[in-house]
């Protein structure tokens, strides 16, 4: 654009990021419509139950559409895997593909293949989320198959860019110490994994959190990797728009099979229908005036954006769609 120059924007450093090949599409797969916990922190939709599904068909049509390499990111609205069967497969089959990467953001209740994966698949899956919901685990008497779950995971896949995480809901503030107990217990006194707490994004620590808090990193400090507080909006504010490859190298599908260039953006929000077989295609970039989702994150980490400012007084921003914030993301 002749009337606008590239302005440079330094993401804070994170450990927790995705890498990403520069020549792969993104797919963020939100869920397979169904969930076994109830987390009230939760931004989407809790305890989603008996609805549709993506199949192996529906995620190798999008595949074999986008041609090329694709790295899927299962996360987002439930837990993906919860909607389906051991006898399925699903993970094994995609990873199978030479041309598919995976990142997993689970609650750890069902993950049914994994340990079944062979090396060269687990090879494929490069970053790994295992969230710790402890008081849910705790309600549906699910600790024990988390336990089992988590450890299978660990001593078959752990590397650098496997997180287990705990949100630290100020809800549920009373029982910190007891979750950070369990693991400390449960899965370190077993297999050494720190554990990373991240703030709830959607509601803000007050003195007395913020006293449980310190009361916590006192009393395990050899359990606790790291504490993180999510404030990417902050980082973004020396650009008037940007230029995204949303419909084009980055792309977001839901368990009813509809296929969204950007959910935040009202005119992108409609590329095609898996279960209808259908999919449409950017041919350009899409100038945007508000980045700061925890999609947009991933998108600019990738290098995939360019930052722009106009070289005059910058036009207004419109107001902001709604956020869908991914747990995986918490900087």
């Amino acid at each position: 654009m002749q009337d606008a120059e590239v302005v440079r924007v330094d993401l804070p450093p994170d450990e927790m990021q995705i890498r990403f090949l520069s020549d792969e599409t993104i797919v963020f797969a939100s869920s397979s419509g169904h969930c076994n916990l109830d987390c009230g922190y939760c931004v989407a939709a809790p305890v989603v139950k008996h609805q549709p599904s993506l199949t192996y068909e529906d995620l190798v049509f999008l595949k074999d559409q986008i041609g090329g390499k694709v790295f899927f990111i299962f996360s987002g609205r439930g837990d993906f895997f919860a909607g389906y069967r051991k006898s399925d497969r699903l993970l094994a089959r995609l990873l199978d593909h030479d041309d598919v990467g995976v990142a997993l953001d689970v609650n750890g209740v069902v993950i049914h293949c994994f340990e079944d994966l062979t090396p060269a698949q687990l090879a494929k899956v490069r970053h790994v989320n295992l969230t710790f919901h402890y008081r849910q685990l705790l309600d549906h008497k699910a600790l024990a198959v988390w336990r089992k779950n988590a450890l299978i995971m660990l001593r078959r896949h752990d590397n650098p860019d496997f997180f287990v995480n705990i949100v630290l809901s100020p809800s549920e503030s009373a029982l910190w110490e007891d979750a950070i107990a369990w693991y400390q217990d449960q899965i370190f006194a077993e297999y050494p994994k720190k554990l990373v707490l991240i703030n709830d994004v959607s509601t803000p620590f007050g003195p007395a959190e913020e006293q449980v808090l310190q009361r916590v990193r006192q009393r395990f400090p050899a359990v606790i990797h790291d504490v993180r507080r999510g404030n990417f909006e902050a980082v973004l504010k020396s650009f008037d728009h940007v230029s995204c490859p949303a419909g084009q190298s980055y792309f977001r599908v839901w368990n009813d099979g509809a296929v969204q260039a950007c959910p935040n953006v009202a005119e992108l929000r409609f590329n095609g229908n898996l279960k209808d077989r259908s999919f449409e295609r950017r041919s350009e970039p899409f100038q945007c005036h508000d980045v700061r989702h925890c999609d947009c994150y991933h998108i600019a980490s990738a290098q995939r954006m360019t930052f722009l400012k106009h070289a005059g007084p910058a036009p207004a921003r419109p107001l902001a769609s709604r956020t869908i914030p991914l747990h995986l993301l918490r900087a």
